[in-house]
């Protein structure tokens, strides 16, 4: 965030600043506002177009509103109730899954999906119905989500859920924020003895194994993701650890991880101070972390604390710095179940085609999934970090092709490029049902984003 400004627009106070995602790519002028409540929200909705921002965690543009406002969730972040018999929480949208996790994890619960950063607010999690480790045995956040209250462009406050105004419920998990701000939600957490992880990695030598052991290990463990090598040439190609996790019980624990199990967990972490005024990320740098990744890793099975095993990149402050000012793209993608191992593997190939390569490359199985924008079905979820630079867009254009070609989709949380067109391919059926409840709820498109003008659903 640079260059603050601050101005007043009829009595409306913001600062003009100029915003991206965690990627840094687009970047854009924007009037950040900062509501306490509703009221404020009302008011700052009767100066213009305006998109909500939880901790600006998503990659691209869903958050950014070029030119105008964005309302920042940062000051809307209560507790307002807690059933400790259900584990159904109430909470405003502005909620972390971190002061989740730090107020509730020694209360025996836990989030019953989390994605791979605990910096995400609640409103942002459901508003990209958020996938995690566990998605093809528990589904996306959204399964979890019993109600919420959302603002309307007509300034009306309108409870959702699956029984109660439905439609615009299903439009709005995963629906980007263009429906409307969400002010709170209900959702249903996790009941757990432990915050350990009883996981298990296991070493493999090519793509055909993980494939294989993904089938093999899918009844045992409730969370399962692969990292894997995609520079890998020979017959290492496609060389890949996969992590296998359930939560641990109390009584399978070592006794000093029992006494620690009442304690509050400290994390450590270090920092990338500054972006780096050049990228360092290469076909060779990449091979070599690559290597190192690979060759350290081990077969084993131990316990290891959740923030471990389901946060490793928090624990390194501004991560995204080493990609330089220019930034980087996350692309993800799902394929269909059947045609995974091929989609997969040709896509890999393109990468190398293009000079390319990734060390936060992930492959996991995704599950069936309600949610009309919602980016999972039934298949293979591969997330790979692009950093800018020439021949980078080329590079996922082609790669867009062969998503469209076996019947994939992109995720929108992660998008920084996709165009109409492909948009509209890739969601066929799912765009226009959208389309109907967007404008039956906001005809005026005073809920927009720069997203949502760049794919269609918000027509400038």
């Amino acid at each position: 965030m640079e260059e603050r400004a601050f101005k007043t627009q009829n009595s409306m106070k913001f600062e003009e600043m100029e915003l991206s995602g965690f990627g840094k790519y687009p970047k854009a002028k924007c009037k950040v506002t900062r509501p306490t409540g509703i009221e404020d929200l009302k008011e700052y909705l009767k100066e213009g177009p305006m998109v909500g921002r939880g901790l600006g965690r998503s990659y691209g543009d869903a958050a950014i509103n070029k030119g105008g406002f964005v309302a920042e969730s940062i000051h809307m972040n209560r507790f307002l109730a807690f059933d400790e018999s259900t584990g159904i929480l109430r909470c405003e949208a502005g909620v972390t899954y971190e002061n989740l996790l730090d107020t509730f994890v020694l209360r025996g619960w836990f989030p019953p999906v989390t994605p791979g950063t605990k910096y995400v607010t609640m409103g942002g999690a459901i508003a990209s119905d958020v996938h995690g480790k566990n998605h093809h045995k528990a589904g996306s956040i959204s399964s979890f989500v019993l109600s919420f209250n959302i603002l309307t462009a007509s300034g009306k406050v309108m409870k959702c859920s699956r029984e109660e105004n439905s439609d615009l419920f299903w439009a709005t998990v995963g629906g980007m924020g263009l429906t409307g701000f969400i002010l709170d939600c209900e959702i249903k957490l996790r009941k757990i003895e432990s915050p350990y992880i009883e996981s298990k990695a296991v070493k493999l030598g090519n793509l055909n194994a993980l494939f294989d052991k993904f089938e093999e290990y899918d009844a045992d463990y409730h969370y399962s993701v692969a990292w894997m090598d995609i520079v890998a040439k020979g017959s290492s190609y496609g060389r890949n650890v996969l992590f296998l996790g359930n939560h641990s019980k109390l009584d399978e624990l070592p006794e000093k991880l029992k006494l620690r199990s009442k304690e509050k967990h400290i994390e450590k972490k270090i920092s990338v101070p500054f972006e780096i005024p050049f990228s360092t990320l290469n076909k060779v740098t990449i091979s070599l972390f690559n290597s190192m990744i690979y060759m350290t890793s081990k077969n084993k099975e131990n316990f290891e604390h959740y923030d471990k095993y389901f946060y490793p990149l928090d624990s390194i402050l501004n991560w995204n710095h080493i990609y330089s000012k220019s930034g980087l793209i996350q692309y993800q993608l799902n394929i269909p179940e059947d045609r995974g191992k091929e989609a997969v593997d040709k896509l890999l190939h393109k990468v190398v085609s293009f000079g390319g390569g990734s060390f936060l490359a992930v492959l996991k199985k995704m599950g069936d999934q309600e949610g009309i924008l919602s980016f999972p079905f039934r298949g293979y979820t591969l997330s790979m970090d692009f950093p800018v630079k020439k021949g980078t867009i080329e590079m996922c254009r082609k790669l867009d092709e062969i998503v469209l070609d076996y019947g994939g989709r992109t995720y929108l949380t992660k998008d920084s490029i996709l165009d109409e067109v492909t948009f509209k391919k890739m969601y066929k059926g799912l765009w226009e049902k959208w389309m109907d409840i967007k404008i039956k709820y906001d005809p005026e498109n005073k809920f927009t984003s720069s997203l949502g003008r760049r794919i269609g659903l918000c027509p400038s």
